[in-house]
């Protein structure tokens, strides 16, 4: 019995040994497992104290994303001022070079021209703007200047093309355009109509008589003097320039054919110093001045019966039908007398040669003492 018991004990105490290794093992598996934990803990970077030194509540945060939002806004802010301010200042600088360039054209125009614009657009537009060659050209060097990245390279590009198909125009406009600023002040029309003329003048050559009628169509008497002088300056200071619009022998001629534009000028200059001699004449043979006889429309035939390289006594006569004077024979004589007397007092320049101008007075002699004759056997009737 004894001996059965015995073993009982032994096994209980052996339980009890089991159950303490047992936890001892298991405290030592937890402390290991802690130490893992702290171990990857630490090697994850936290650390409460340093946490809570860095910790800011929700919305102080807030408010930091809010300051650094409006620190970049800011920043873009000042930005966009400091280019609208540099624009501005560019227009005015290319005012202060060239008042037909208005500053708030310029930056009308500038706000015009997009991003996504095609050179075609791009042209367009500052064509619209400036139909003159030579401020289109200014206005696309501003766009220039105040643009940057793929805009500028598409103004670059309207530029080159502008004086590739344009170049002598641009290049005219730019040589004479003091002169088209001042002339204009004299009544004689736009900078811009100006030089629009002298780039058709210097384009377009023609005669010199073909030319004065082409002015006298669009200009009064009054004006013919300084448009002749604003032609004359324009060629001068193309022909001086390091650049001129067409070659300087060119230039050289049309200062020649400006300076017979002079001499036709003084045709008229005769002719308005004749008008009371021929109002009296008229008066005195009892004959009406017809409203269209005037010191412009002699001067205008006259010059026409010049260009005839060959004057008859049948071209005069024609002159008396457009002056409205074809049935007053003593008319004729006094206006034929006049024309006469022109041939003696206008600048040679008007002729082709000494014997161009003698043969013009031989037929006006030869007319005048028909028409004297005509009237002689009237007055005998």
């Amino acid at each position: 019995m004894s001996e059965i018991n015995k073993p009982s004990k032994v096994s209980r105490a052996a339980k009890q040994q089991a159950t303490q290794s047992a936890k001892a093992q298991q405290l030592s598996k937890q402390q290991v497992a802690s130490k893992r934990a702290l171990k990857a803990y630490q090697e994850s970077g936290f650390n409460q104290v340093a946490m809570r030194k860095n910790f800011k509540p929700l919305e102080e945060q807030r408010h930091g994303r809010k300051s650094l939002s409006k620190s970049q806004a800011a920043d873009d802010e000042v930005e966009v001022v400091e280019e609208v301010k540099n624009t501005e200042e560019t227009a005015s600088r290319f005012n202060k070079k060239n008042q037909e360039l208005k500053e708030k054209t310029l930056l009308i125009l500038r706000d015009l021209i997009k991003d996504e614009d095609t050179v075609e657009d791009i042209l367009k537009k500052v064509l619209d703007f400036y139909p003159d060659y030579t401020l289109a050209d200014d206005a696309l060097e501003f766009l220039l200047q105040t643009t940057h990245g793929d805009l500028a390279i598409k103004i670059h590009k309207v530029k080159e093309y502008l004086n590739a198909e344009y170049k002598r125009e641009i290049v005219a406009g730019r040589n004479i355009n003091l002169q088209a600023q001042v002339f204009s002040k004299e009544g004689l029309g736009t900078p811009t109509n100006l030089r629009d003329m002298y780039r058709d003048i210097t384009g377009n050559p023609r005669t010199a008589i073909t030319l004065f009628d082409e002015l006298t169509a669009k200009y009064t008497y009054e004006n013919m003097k300084p448009v002749i002088r604003f032609l004359l300056h324009s060629l001068g200071s193309d022909l001086k320039s390091k650049g001129p619009s067409i070659t300087r022998p060119e230039l050289i001629r049309l200062i020649e054919d400006a300076q017979m534009l002079q001499a036709i000028l003084g045709v008229y200059r005769f002719f308005i110093s004749r008008e009371g001699l021929i109002s009296s004449q008229f008066d005195h043979f009892g004959l009406i001045l017809p409203k269209i006889l005037n010191f412009e429309m002699i001067a205008k035939l006259f010059v026409n019966l010049l260009k005839e390289r060959y004057v008859t006594s049948d071209k005069i006569a024609l002159m008396a039908k457009h002056l409205g004077i074809s049935e007053e024979l003593a008319a004729q004589i006094i206006i034929f007398s006049q024309m006469r007397d022109a041939i003696r007092q206008t600048s040679m320049k008007l002729y082709k040669s000494l014997k161009h101008r003698q043969e013009t007075l031989d037929a006006f002699i030869e007319t005048l003492e028909e028409l004297e004759e005509y009237l002689a056997e009237e007055e005998e009737d």
